[in-house]
């Protein structure tokens, strides 16, 4: 059996710290397989059409240093390491497609800029795929209003069990038919829950530690954290300090 780390939507320079650190020494202990960044690891508010709060810091070169921390941290408690690109991260491809003089340039693209090969973490771009035995994981690209809506959405999609990002909540969705048992699930966020931008988000932290067992059946054990507070097999790992 292989046990992966599955985390998103930390949206730095937006992410919870406190939270992202205690994940940080949740997997020191756990010492998983492997681990997912499933997309909007950063925000690239630099790189955004939105309008920007003009005093704050939230360089590109901020974001850069602060995913270097986060992926050399877990790349050493891990043997396998998988970044997959979000709407967020998308942004810096946008960029270059309209200024196609830069296109060409590798040191611009995603992995180059963010030293992920240095650090070691393998990369797959927007909308891509990664099979944990017979789930599929995701960032996701629709929002519906309520939780485990888009989920559903999601299954109805692809087609078969996915874990995704992106809708900053948590939710699953199961459906049996002629193939057996399947489940979508929504895997929450780890950035901060009271953004500048909208008051009262209905969002929810939380991650996934997905296990996968020979001939791919695999287990997704949600956990949600409240208050900064998280559960695992029994154990409160998140309120010890």
């Amino acid at each position: 059996m292989r046990t992966w780390l599955v985390i998103n939507d930390l949206q730095v320079p937006w992410q919870d710290q406190k939270v992202i650190d205690l994940i940080l020494d949740f997997a020191k202990e756990l010492k998983p397989y492997g681990v997912v960044l499933n997309g909007d690891i950063v925000d690239c508010y630099q790189l955004s059409t939105f309008n920007k709060n003009p005093i704050k810091d939230y360089s590109l070169q901020r974001e850069i240093r602060e995913a270097a921390g986060l992926m050399h941290t877990l790349a050493r408690v891990t043997t396998e390491c998988w970044w997959l690109g979000g709407n967020h991260e998308d942004r810096l491809r946008r960029i270059l497609w309209e200024n196609p003089e830069f296109a060409s340039l590798k040191a611009l693209t995603f992995p180059e800029l963010f030293l992920l090969k240095e650090n070691g973490f393998r990369w797959k771009p927007y909308g891509s795929v990664l099979h944990l035995g017979s789930l599929l994981v995701t960032h996701g690209s629709q929002v519906l209003k309520h939780s485990g809506q888009t989920a559903r959405a999601h299954f109805d999609k692809y087609g078969t069990s996915i874990l995704i990002g992106h809708t900053h909540r948590l939710g699953v969705y199961y459906r049996t038919n002629a193939k057996g048992i399947h489940a979508a699930y929504e895997n929450g966020c780890l950035c901060k829950l009271t953004p500048e931008y909208v008051q009262y988000p209905d969002w929810q932290q939380g991650f996934s530690v997905v296990h996968v067992m020979e001939g791919g059946f695999f287990n997704v054990q949600q956990i949600p954290i409240i208050n900064r507070r998280g559960f695992f097999y029994g154990k409160d790992w998140f309120g010890r300090k």
